[in-house]
């Protein structure tokens, strides 16, 4: 929907399926876009061009500046100087002769603020920067020629109609970065998937799973490895963030777990670190967990290992501290060589036991959630799901030599809870087509269409 204020100066400039361009010369717009024409919209001014991303905003355009103001969605703005700006919801820009001015949130008092979100929207403002962040990078970099972006409706496993965009990025030689944007009504949810590697990686992403595996318990020594995983979902609201950060791989004597295995390629060092963000969030951002482990550092000949969880105050405490000699086969049967004198497992204090395991869609289906209840009452829940564009949750009975074959064929679904979230969660859809597009070499920019 399209609505003019008298008076104003408006055309149409181009209709075609992949992009309708308008111009407002002077005067006041007010639009609201659902669906897949939102995507494909432009609107010119004087001082301006509006990339429509959003669902309702409101354009005014006079001789010498624009102003936008956005209610719901995300706009992208660029003035005539080539610099650009991301508005999200509820923020307005303004844009004169001298270029574009920064992102504002909207006043209590506008008409064009919407009342129900104004508390969320402002707790939401660190949020939002790392979302404009996002786009703005993806958006400046979707052309080059050793990049791909993709594009595609699905339902998901709640039958929720999402559009999917996707950019694979390669910021160096020895790195991707896969960028995934969820919209679905009402919501935005969005996340990132980072492997940085010791070398440079092929074009071809499709040779990256077998560097990795060669990063662990290789016979040989590894050519390449990866040095750093990152995953990040956000709901633009609530964020969680997983990272791996492995050392270089060491040769270790690991006779210890048969006589068949003898010496392998292991990294010296690894950290997981699970971290949450969120208005509900402690201090606004969190550690939850932390897993560290070392080859021949803290002690020579072992490996040392260390989990930290939340204890009953909210601390950060050590769970479990023990080393293990690899190349004693008693040891390694019980799990250890010593346990070291900080170690609290079983401690009811801090042991969060095992994680609750559920198959939310039943037994025989590709849906596992998993469950931590730590002792200070917070608690993290991830679900992973496999579902086709049609929304329907495979079914393992179902599963044919060519199921995973057929691209775009299923797509993996992410929902990330906790108890800081204030009853949101972040729900991401994550589809496969990209990877094999730019195996392919079909990465155009004709690819991101509906």
């Amino acid at each position: 929907m399209l609505r003019l204020m008298p008076h104003s100066q408006f055309s149409l400039d181009q209709a075609s399926p992949k992009l309708s361009l308008f111009t407002l010369t002077l005067g006041k717009l007010t639009a609201v876009l659902r669906g897949l024409f939102s995507s494909n919209v432009r609107i010119r001014t004087t001082t301006a061009v509006i990339a429509v991303r959003g669902t309702a905003f409101e354009v005014s355009a006079g001789e010498r500046s624009t102003e936008v103001a956005l209610a719901d969605g995300t706009l992208e703005v660029e003035d005539g100087r080539g610099r650009r700006a991301v508005l999200s919801s509820e923020e307005t820009l303004r844009i004169g002769p001298g270029g574009m001015g920064t992102p504002k949130l909207l006043s209590l008092s506008d008409r064009r603020s919407q009342a129900a979100a104004r508390p969320a929207a402002v707790l939401r403002e660190t949020a939002r920067d790392l979302a404009r962040s996002v786009i703005e990078e993806t958006r400046n970099r979707e052309l080059k020629a050793n990049e791909a972006q993709f594009g595609k409706d699905a339902i998901d496993a709640f039958g929720r109609r999402v559009r999917v965009e996707e950019y694979l990025l390669r910021p160096a030689a020895n790195e991707f970065k896969l960028v995934f944007l969820n919209r679905r009504e009402g919501r935005f949810d969005w996340g990132h998937l980072i492997e940085r590697f010791n070398g440079a990686i092929p074009d071809d992403l499709a040779q990256v799973p077998a560097i990795v595996a060669g990063t662990y318990l290789s016979r040989t020594q590894p050519a390449n490895w990866l040095k750093y995983l990152e995953v990040y979902l956000t709901n633009a609201t609530d964020s969680l963030r997983e990272t791996v950060s492995l050392g270089d791989p060491v040769l270790i004597n690991m006779s210890g777990y048969g006589a068949g295995v003898g010496s392998r390629w292991y990294p010296v060092t690894s950290e997981f670190v699970q971290t949450l963000y969120g208005p509900g969030v402690p201090g606004g951002s969190r550690v939850q967990f932390r897993q560290t482990q070392d080859w021949n550092l803290t002690a020579a000949g072992r490996f040392t290992w260390k989990q930290e969880v939340r204890r009953d105050t909210g601390a950060l405490d050590v769970l479990t501290h023990a080393d293990l000699d690899p190349t004693i086969a008693a040891d390694v049967t019980q799990g250890w060589t010593t346990i070291l004198p900080d170690d609290k497992w079983g401690d009811p204090t801090i042991d969060p036991g095992d994680p609750a395991i559920s198959f939310p869609s039943g037994s025989g289906k590709a849906d596992l959630a998993s469950r931590t209840d730590y002792r200070d009452g917070s608690w993290v829940s991830v679900e992973k799901i496999l579902v086709s564009n049609d929304g329907k949750v495979l079914d393992f009975k179902d599963v044919t030599s060519a199921a995973f074959d057929k691209e775009g064929g299923y797509n993996l679904e992410i929902v990330a809870k906790s108890g800081f979230f204030q009853g949101r969660d972040i729900d991401v859809l994550i589809a496969p087509e990209i990877l094999a597009q730019k195996r392919s070499g079909a990465a155009t920019a004709d690819a991101l269409k509906p």
